[in-house]
C-alpha cells in the first residue's frame, strides 16, 4: 500500500471551517442540548421539539411499543411514550436519531459499515452514562452526548477525503494498529483533532470540545476540570472496544489499566484503587447486554 503524503494540520482545520459541504449539527439535536444545558428539559419542552420531526416521533413510538418495554397495550402518543421510556432516555433517543439521520447523508460508495460506526458511538454514550452513575460522579454533563459524538472526526475525515480515509482504515487493519495511529500516518492529523475542530465549528461547550479532542489522551489536557470527564469517556470507549462493539479498526495492543485515563480515574475514585480493567468490565456485563438491546432498537 502506498501512503499518500499527508497535509498540514492547518490545511484540515481550514477545510473544516470553510467547507459548506461538511455536516452541521441538526436543529433538533441543538435544541435538545440547549434545553438540557438550561436544566429545562421537561415534557412540555421536549414534546414540541420531537413533533417537528415525524420520522423521529414514529421511531419513538416504535421503541415504546417494542418487546423491550413489554407493554400490553399500544402506546399511541408521544406523551404516553415519555411516561414509558422516561425523559432522559427519550432525549437520548431523539438526539441520536436526529444526529445519525442528518450526518449519514451521502456517505456510501466505499463499502464501509457506517451502521457499525453508529452502533459503537451509541453504545459508548450509554456506557459512559453507566460508568458515571456507577462511580456516582457529580456532573451536569450529558455523557451520552459525549459518547455519541466522540468519534465524529472519523466521519468528517471521510467527507474531506474518502480515498485517504479508506487508506487509513485499511492500514489500521493490515498493521492491526489503532485508527488513531493509522490516521496520523496517512493524514498527519487524527479523528480526535478533526472532531475537536468540528465541535468548535458547531459552537459546542468547552467540555464537549475537550472530550472529543482528547478522548485518546486525557493526560494531555492542561485544565484539570476536564481530565476526569475525558478519562471517563476514554474508559467507556475502551469498554466498547474490549467487548468488540467497534467500527472494525481498533487494534490497540496497550493494556487498558496502563492507560492514563484509567490511572486518573483510579486516583479520583478510591473504589477503583487496585481494580483491574477486566474485573471492572465484568461488573458491567448485565448492563452491557441491556445496552446492546437498546442500540439494536435504535437501528431497526
Amino acid at each position: 500500500m502506498t501512503i499518500k503524503k499527508n497535509r498540514s494540520p492547518e490545511y484540515y482545520r481550514d477545510q473544516i471551517f470553510s467547507l459548506t459541504t461538511l455536516p452541521t449539527l441538526p436543529i433538533i439535536a441543538t435544541e435538545i442540548l440547549r434545553a438540557s444545558r438550561e436544566d429545562n428539559l421537561s415534557v412540555s419542552q421536549l414534546l414540541p421539539i420531537m413533533e417537528k420531526d415525524p420520522p423521529l416521533a414514529m421511531k419513538v413510538l416504535k421503541i415504546a411499543n417494542s418487546a423491550y418495554y413489554g407493554m400490553r397495550t399500544d402506546v399511541k402518543s408521544l406523551r404516553h411514550a415519555i411516561v414509558i421510556i422516561g425523559m432522559r432516555e427519550l432525549s437520548n433517543i431523539a438526539f441520536s436519531f436526529s444526529v445519525i439521520k442528518e450526518l449519514s447523508h451521502d456517505i456510501g460508495g466505499y463499502n464501509l459499515n457506517w451502521k457499525q460506526f453508529w452502533k459503537h458511538s451509541v453504545a459508548c454514550g450509554y456506557v459512559a452514562q453507566l460508568v458515571v452513575e456507577g462511580l456516582e460522579y457529580p456532573t451536569q454533563t450529558s455523557f451520552y452526548t459525549l459518547g455519541l459524538l466522540h468519534d465524529i472526526g472519523k466521519l468528517v475525515l471521510y467527507r474531506i477525503d474518502p480515498e485517504c480515509y479508506i487508506e487509513s482504515f485499511e492500514l489500521a487493519n493490515n498493521k492491526r494498529c489503532s485508527s488513531f495511529v493509522a490516521e496520523k500516518e496517512v493524514f498527519g492529523v487524527t479523528h480526535s483533532d478533526v472532531g475537536m475542530w468540528i465541535a468548535e465549528r458547531w459552537k459546542m461547550t468547552e467540555e464537549v470540545i475537550n472530550a472529543i479532542g482528547y478522548h485518546h489522551h486525557p493526560e494531555k489536557i492542561s485544565d484539570y476540570r476536564f481530565k476526569v470527564c475525558v478519562s471517563l469517556l476514554q474508559i467507556a470507549d475502551m469498554v466498547c472496544n474490549f467487548k468488540s462493539i467497534n467500527f472494525g479498526t481498533e487494534y490497540d495492543s496497550s493494556i487498558p489499566q496502563s492507560e492514563d485515563g484509567w490511572k486518573i480515574l483510579q486516583n479520583e475514585f478510591k473504589r477503583l484503587d487496585g481494580v483491574d480493567f477486566e474485573s471492572f468490565v465484568s461488573g458491567l456485563e448485565d448492563e452491557l447486554e441491556t445496552i446492546k438491546k437498546m442500540v439494536d432498537l435504535l437501528q431497526t
